[in-house]
């Protein structure tokens, strides 16, 4: 970043003043990294902040679960409406170990939001905790995973690493992998959910990756959680009452256009569980990205567009499976795309930092359509996990801002809408927080 900051303010004025932003907000949210605070002592303090405000929900619900005769239709939730404060506290225990934990007080009741620990040893890192996992390039939502937050065990490379020398041509790599026990509805009898995500990157303007997770196991299936119906699961071979399982693979392409426009392009293509879904009922998100455009650098725009097929011969609907009933959902809310299953969307949306990058806003606009029908015909038709009641066509958005007030003082706000026939969705929250 300070390189950035340095060659812009050689090249264009604009440009100079957003990079020098993002260098001071960076100085700002990792007082670590500064050299002249670097410390001898074994436990340092890292980054961290306090934070009050409001947050208020309306609408509402439960995804749907089940198949058939075990369909649970969409249930409204009471709505949200109270004060809260949180923070986030990390700190480093030597070279290779480090903590984080972000307590939460609303409705009068604390709780622990995210917590973490982490150890390097050489080039991998062992995570145990509660943290967001999302993978993919896509703004809208994600396929396999979209922000999911997962009491969890995990495995990862701490920095992309070049492979054994044969493999060379891929490029830098990178793999995580984790697992965890899902407790609690509409998960019966406490299934695994396990994940991995690998990623090459074979030149320095494409980006691949490959995302798999499964549902499996638990207390209400009867196939038993043994290593052998585990091992067959992770080589790929399916089975009708063990496991629910999606996979998906991702493109991230920067085209050499940026003397004229600074373009990024990107795809996701995914399947639900059976063989053949790649191409029978495939789910897909492609989308555009101009991250700076030439009037106004500190502007950037996307189009992105979701389609989930309809469940075809023996494919089962998106996110819906008879072996694990609850779903692809936990604990309330997908586990992949906000979409729900089959449908598509239409995705608008727009980024600024302006202000010298003291003021960041990112803004959205969409047009959905959540499918009511599916393959199966029996009168529990199980389309999407908001079938039958969001089924058809809606629209919304959502504006997110957050403004850096003072050297170490940000006032954030988040509104998200959405709207269809006889229903809507609201959410809002607003804050402030100090960083140190």
């Amino acid at each position: 970043l300070r390189e950035a900051a340095a060659a812009a303010a050689r090249r264009d004025p604009r440009v100079a003043a957003m990079a020098a932003g993002w260098l001071r907000r960076f100085e700002e949210e990792f007082p670590e990294a500064d050299p002249a605070r670097s410390s001898e002592s074994p436990v340092r303090l890292l980054g961290g902040n306090v934070g009050a405000g409001y947050r208020g929900w309306t609408g509402r619900v439960y995804p749907g679960s089940g198949l058939f005769g075990s369909r649970v239709t969409v249930r409204p939730r009471p709505d949200v409406s109270q004060a809260e404060a949180s923070g986030v506290l990390a700190a480093s225990l030597g070279r290779h170990l480090a903590v984080l934990a972000e307590p939460i007080v609303g409705d009068g009741s604390p709780r622990l939001g995210r917590w973490d620990a982490r150890a390097t040893l050489g080039p991998l890192a062992v995570s145990a905790g509660r943290e967001h996992l999302g993978w993919g390039p896509a703004h809208g939502g994600a396929i396999v995973l979209d922000d999911a937050l997962l009491t969890r065990v995990e495995v990862a490379t701490a920095e992309p690493v070049l492979p054994w020398r044969p493999l060379r041509f891929l490029g830098p790599v990178g793999f995580q992998t984790f697992a965890t026990r899902l407790d609690g509805a509409p998960q019966r009898g406490g299934p695994y959910l396990w994940g991995m995500r690998a990623t090459a990157q074979p030149h320095p303007r494409f980006t691949v990756g490959l995302n798999r997770a499964s549902i499996f196991g638990g207390d209400s299936v009867s196939t038993p959680t043994t290593a052998g119906n585990i091992a067959r699961m992770l080589v790929g071979k399916l089975s009708e009452d063990f496991e629910n399982q999606v996979v998906s693979a991702d493109f991230r392409f920067r085209p050499p256009t940026e003397g004229v426009l600074p373009l990024v392009l990107y795809l996701e293509w995914g399947a639900e569980d059976e063989s053949g879904g790649w191409w029978r009922s495939p789910g897909r998100v492609a989308g555009a990205y101009v991250p700076s455009l030439p009037f106004r650098p500190e502007m950037g725009v996307g189009l992105e567009h979701t389609d989930f097929g309809l469940a075809r011969r023996k494919n089962p609907p998106w996110y819906l499976h008879p072996a694990q009933p609850g779903g692809w959902v936990y604990p309330d809310r997908p586990l992949g795309h906000p979409l729900g299953g089959e449908g598509w969307e239409w995705l608008g949306y727009a980024t600024a930092d302006v202000m010298d990058a003291r003021l960041r806003v990112e803004g959205r606009a969409w047009l959905r359509e959540r499918s009511a029908e599916g393959f199966y015909t029996t009168p529990q038709r199980s389309g999407n996990l908001y079938a039958p009641e969001r089924a058809g066509r809606s629209h919304g958005g959502s504006l997110d801002a957050a403004w850096r007030a003072g050297r170490r003082a940000e006032l954030r706000a988040s509104a998200y809408g959405d709207a269809g026939s006889g229903w809507t969705e609201r959410r809002l929250r607003v804050g402030a927080a100090l960083l140190f």
